[in-house]
């Protein structure tokens, strides 16, 4: 063996040997024969510390599951009541509005009694027949078109479901129902007018600040061409394509005769008097 190698072969058997180095060592030999075993007693105690704070993190930790467990009932209790409240509150809308529609009819009736007895009367309440129809304050009937758009089955990993309908497919089709001619539309039986929005609130579609709900039912009252034109139109047929790739639902019926309530009437944020005028040579409808 040579000299090298015997010092390399020295030098790695003192590494494996010599663990402590030759400093820390020395300075324990020093605290030893000043008299005390304060080496050992200190590692000891830092043994203890760390038993200690383990054994307080184990307990935080098991105090910490135990109490979200225990509220686990409680929060699926106030998500019931949630969803109890909001079932409730939007029956009681459903009511009121009931009501309103009762009397807005009544109103009608006395409304058109007083008119009709004089022939300018007459002529302002022609005129607000027409401007309530056209604003989709009237019932409706007729024969028309159902479109039903209905969301994709989530997907099973839990990922986005890029199946679902978005305020803007709703807004297409309806769109599309104004371009063929349509005279009445209603969304989950809301009837639509001049001022209606169709929006969304997070995962929610709002007609007119109220919510609709999956499958989505839309449904307009128009000619007979209307049927044609709407499936060739460029929404239906996005609409189409996005059923084939994602699997949304899309399903276009004739319907022979459709009932549609009237609308909810407009707020008036300003306004002022007209004089008396007919208008002619327009249809009753938009």
């Amino acid at each position: 063996m040579s000299s090298t190698e015997s010092r390399s072969t020295s030098m790695l058997r003192r590494l494996l040997d010599e663990t402590l180095d030759p400093g820390y060592e020395e300075a324990a030999g020093r605290r030893v024969a000043a008299g005390g075993t304060a080496a050992p007693e200190s590692g000891w105690t830092r043994r203890l510390v760390l038993a200690l704070c383990l054994l307080l993190i184990g307990a935080l930790s098991t105090v910490v599951i135990s109490q979200v467990r225990s509220s686990a009932p409680q929060r699926e209790e106030l998500r019931e009541a949630l969803i109890a409240d909001v079932a409730a509150q939007r029956s009681a809308g459903d009511l009121l509005q009931q009501r309103l529609v009762e009397i807005r009819d009544e109103a009608t009736r006395v409304r058109e009694q007083l008119l009709a007895a004089t022939s300018q009367g007459q002529g302002a309440l022609d005129e607000l027949d027409r401007a309530e129809k056209g604003a989709g304050l009237t019932a409706v009937r007729g024969p028309g078109l159902v479109v039903t758009l209905t969301d994709a089955p989530p997907p099973e990993n839990g990922g986005d479901n890029l199946g679902r309908i978005l305020d803007r497919d709703i807004q297409s089709v309806v769109n599309e129902f104004w371009a063929a001619g349509a005279e009445a539309l209603a969304i989950d039986g809301q009837r639509l007018g001049p001022t209606t929005s169709i929006r969304s609130a997070g995962q929610a579609i709002l007609v007119d600040f109220r919510p609709v709900t999956n499958p989505y039912l839309i449904e307009a009252i128009g000619p007979a061409g209307m049927f044609d034109q709407l499936l060739e139109s460029s929404a239906v047929r996005t609409l189409a394509s996005y059923a084939s790739s994602f699997g949304l639902g899309l399903d276009v019926v004739p319907a022979d005769q459709l009932d549609l309530l009237p609308g909810t009437r407009a707020a008036v944020t300003e306004a002022e008097p007209v004089g008396l005028r007919r208008v002619s040579g327009r249809g009753d409808h938009r």
